[in-house]
């Protein structure tokens, strides 16, 4: 499992493996506060397992204070996309997935290509998408169509963060970033409903601090910052589905018209997160928890 993620980790932080004196530190320091050695084990545990069961035990592992409203909301058949706010990263998906698969066990992600470099098998759940302008290719941009065409045609539902990147903290809120066209591009091109869903969630404070000292800190987090949502809550509330005919032809403003509704449904500080309703006290309780009105 250490050679599929010390890539990753290298692309975003190759000082981190320069062999200078003063990185080999930082490197022992950062990989002893992140928890390397914890996700080098649980890599290797999940490593050959179905995708189900891989996701499975990744959401027993965090999702111990979950609340969502607006269930009802999600068709139990036919294609739909389902777009989304992105405070965390990857958590974001595994709670998602532990939410709505037992609805429709066909739902897919699209998600950074990277994911199936450590774990290949999840390429029946992830459709790859290369957010980053700069690397993407005319290749990347057909795969990723071709895998949203056989999954509509099959009738899949998809899930979509469409800003592409985490939140913002501004303060002690998260704001969330632009959001991407293709959400609304596909819903149109395919004739399917978008279902706008909230997610009020947080990282650590440890991640927003890396966030200020540089983004190469930030980003490597990456794995610890899912192992450590069992400490915080996360809301989700699920919208009412959104017609393909009401999105707008121009998909500048088809995407705002989405990005406006999912964040609307953010409650009493939308369109941002609260950090601060979001952190869960010391003390509180931290058993597993899933409640949906």
């Amino acid at each position: 499992m250490k050679e599929r993620i010390d890539p990753l980790i290298a692309e975003r932080a190759p000082w981190l493996f320069s062999g200078r004196p003063h990185h080999r530190l930082a490197y022992a320091a950062l990989t002893r506060v992140l928890g390397y050695e914890r996700t080098l084990t649980l890599g290797a545990e999940y490593r050959d397992l179905p995708t189900p069961e891989m996701m499975g035990r990744l959401a027993k592992l965090i999702a111990r204070d979950v609340q969502i409203s607006g269930l009802e909301n999600i068709p139990r058949n036919g294609p739909a996309m389902i777009v989304a706010n992105h405070p965390t990263g990857i958590a974001d998906g595994v709670i998602l997935h532990h939410l709505l698969s037992p609805l429709r066990p066909d739902l897919f992600f699209y998600a950074n290509s990277d994911i199936l470099r450590v774990m290949p098998q999840m390429i029946d759940l992830i459709c790859p998408v290369e957010w980053r302008l700069e690397k993407r290719s005319l290749q990347k941009t057909r795969d990723t169509m071709d895998y949203t065409r056989k999954a509509m045609e099959a009738g899949r539902v998809g899930v979509i963060f469409p800003s592409g990147r985490l939140a913002k903290r501004t303060g002690l809120k998260l704001m969330e970033r632009p959001w991407m066209a293709s959400a609304a591009m596909i819903a149109r091109k395919f004739d399917v409903p978008v279902i706008p869903l909230n997610i009020r969630a947080r990282n650590s404070t440890l991640f927003y601090l890396f966030d200020l000292i540089h983004p190469t800190l930030r980003d490597i987090t990456l794995f610890h910052e899912v192992l450590n949502k069992h400490r915080q809550p996360y809301r989700v509330t699920v919208g009412h589905p959104i017609a393909a005919d009401r999105i707008s032809a121009r998909s500048e403003e088809g995407i705002e018209m989405l990005r406006a509704e999912t964040l609307a449904l953010g409650g009493e500080h939308a369109p941002a997160v609260s950090l601060v309703q979001m952190t869960r006290l010391p003390g509180m309780q931290k058993s597993p928890r899933l409640t949906s009105p």
